[in-house]
């Protein structure tokens, strides 16, 4: 991806985006993990696998542009499909639909084209303008374990855990969790990539745990730090065009 998120991911690094050795502060840990992972401004080509018993059932491919407190995420494939494009304001997310014309305002928490993901879970701006840290850093089976608690209830999830690498602190998996503590789905992050004298995760797994037979993959390629793309480019009235 030239980016995630992470959105998904991204949506997403030692040197360039750099991670410290060691964080015994819960509070800059996460927001280490967002400035290196999940708030970078970045471009990329998002792939998406949507499947039901190990099938693919489809396939969508989509450009993704970060920039400050935007996203912008244009579908490429299938043709179909093509020119939709959906844009996180950081209050709101809207998604414009060729085939009618119209400009249709989407919610956080509702599924990304069908997918095990949410929109949010897609079009992530910063994971410190949605939660806080509860309690203090955990080791847990040789990983470090951080416990996020929504800041309010228009966020798409109570509750997430972050598992993350002891050595890099680069994210290992995420588990999404309900009001009454319950794992309702994982992310996990793998294949590392060089990215920017750094590393970026090039393949996310979004496991739905209602729905033992459902999973989403996505891949990230033509990464690139940074866009050149206007602000006129984030706006609704660009959509369209």
């Amino acid at each position: 991806m030239k980016n995630a998120i992470y959105i998904i991911l991204m949506l997403l690094l030692s040197s360039g985006i750099k991670l410290p050795m060691v964080q015994a502060d819960s509070s800059s840990l996460l927001e280490d993990l967002d400035k290196n992972f999940f708030s970078l401004d970045m471009e990329f080509i998002m792939k998406m696998e949507i499947l039901k018993n190990e099938k693919i059932k489809r396939t969508y491919e989509m450009r993704v542009v970060k920039k400050d407190e935007k996203m912008r995420l244009d579908i490429l494939r299938p043709s179909i499909e093509r020119d939709r494009r959906v844009l996180n304001d950081g209050d709101n997310m809207w998604m414009y639909l060729p085939r009618s014309s119209k400009l249709i305002k989407i919610p956080f928490k509702q599924a990304f084209l069908g997918g095990d993901a949410s929109n949010r879970d897609i079009l992530r701006i910063s994971l410190v303008a949605d939660y806080e840290v509860l309690g203090d850093v955990e080791n847990v089976d040789g990983e470090l374990l951080l416990r996020l608690k929504a800041k309010d209830l228009n966020t798409a999830y109570n509750q997430v855990n972050f598992y993350l690498d002891t050595k890099t602190k680069y994210p290992i998996k995420q588990e999404m969790l309900s009001l009454s503590g319950k794992v309702i789905k994982t992310i996990e992050y793998a294949e590392y990539i060089e990215f920017d004298q750094g590393y970026f995760p090039s393949k996310v797994t979004i496991l739905d745990q209602l729905r033992k037979d459902s999973k989403t993959i996505f891949t990230y390629t033509d990464l690139s730090k940074g866009t050149d793309m206007t602000d006129a480019f984030f706006t609704t009235s660009s959509l369209s065009k």
